[in-house]
């Protein structure tokens, strides 16, 4: 049982249970303060009670640290993971975890938003959050609470910043193709025109491109491995054999071959930053508006659904998980459906 003593002109609750430190409240009516004790009380007995006294003592950044040891020595995280925890721990990391509030993460989610994060960008911020807070109460057994994120996440929606990303249909013509090959065969020794025609016939995305190994490329099948492909889950391991369809063999074999190949010799040995630099400072150099290196990968499942593939067949090249989100590259126009019906 709690005990409830009255202090001079307030009534203290104390609750002791087994498991759990001591905990008291003062409140300025006797029923107020058994009131509390009762849902202590029974809180604790339906293992519902989240002490978080013990979380004042321990930092963002601490928790952070934690998290990358615990979790990232077994599973390493993306690129884009780290980053955003690191800021997380740069710009938030003396903050105690017991402070960061709903009101304090929606507050993030203002100035993020006032900085002109969008709406995607800011819902990755709070996923990588919540995956911390979620690791740290699973495992450490703090008492931490999830609501946090997701009450903050729910206030996106009243503040009318939409979580959704907005699906691009950009799909580049042959003239801009042609044009920016033929700027990049003046203004760069790099093979930017075969990188250019791979990522269409491919499917590829750039980094993949650019990982690529001879020792992967199995000639005989015209099929190459494309290591730790994107994957929803998986960060490492997830190998896979995919057809070099098109021209996408002649391009390769047309590459310099080292004269000792090893398991690290790539077939592009281009950084990404290279390409993903090169190609817009072309693209603004012929005044070509809004595409993106990536809407190459667009076009090239586009013209694999244009050629006759079915989707698993398209998915097989393109790497996705889920064919529902193979839906966004196919521009299907209301022209291209009517085909001949007559039977005479």
């Amino acid at each position: 049982m709690a005990s409830i003593l009255k202090v001079g002109d307030t009534w203290r609750a104390q609750v002791r249970r087994k498991g759990h430190k001591s905990i008291s409240e003062t409140f300025p009516t006797k029923a107020q303060a058994v009131a509390w004790a009762r849902k202590v009380e029974a809180d604790m007995d339906a293992r519902r009670f989240n002490d978080t006294r013990g979380l004042a003592n321990i930092t963002l950044k601490e928790l952070i640290d934690w998290y990358f040891e615990e979790i990232g020595a077994a599973h390493p995280f993306g690129k884009n993971k780290t980053a955003v925890l690191r800021t997380w721990q740069r710009d938030h990391g003396e903050v105690s975890v017991a402070d960061i509030t709903s009101d304090y993460v929606t507050d993030f989610v203002r100035k993020r938003r006032r900085a002109g994060a969008s709406g995607v960008t800011i819902s990755i911020d709070l996923t990588y959050l919540g995956g911390v807070f979620k690791s740290a109460r699973d495992l450490r057994k703090l008492p931490l609470n999830l609501e946090v994120i997701s009450s903050a996440r729910a206030n996106m929606a009243h503040l009318k910043i939409s979580s959704k990303s907005k699906e691009r249909a950009r799909r580049p013509t042959e003239k801009e193709i042609s044009d920016l090959c033929d700027y990049l065969d003046r203004h760069s020794s790099l093979p930017m025109r075969d990188i250019i025609f791979f990522a269409i016939e491919s499917a590829m995305r750039v980094d993949e491109i650019t990982r690529l190994r001879w020792v992967d490329l199995n000639e005989a099948d015209r099929t190459i491995i494309i290591r730790d492909r994107k994957h929803p889950r998986q960060k490492q391991g997830n190998d896979q054999e995919v057809p070099l369809l098109g021209k996408t063999f002649d391009i390769i074999r047309r590459q310099p071959r080292p004269e000792k190949i090893t398991t690290e010799s790539r077939i592009f040995p281009v950084k990404v930053d290279t390409i993903t630099t090169i190609f817009p400072r072309a693209k603004n150099a012929l005044g070509i508006k809004d595409l993106h290196f990536h809407d190459l990968r667009h076009e090239g499942v586009s013209r694999l659904f244009e050629q006759g593939y079915q989707i698993q067949e398209v998915a097989l090249v393109s790497g996705h998980r889920d064919w529902k989100m193979l839906a966004r590259y196919t521009q299907i126009r209301a022209k291209d459906l009517h085909r001949s019906t007559s039977f005479l």
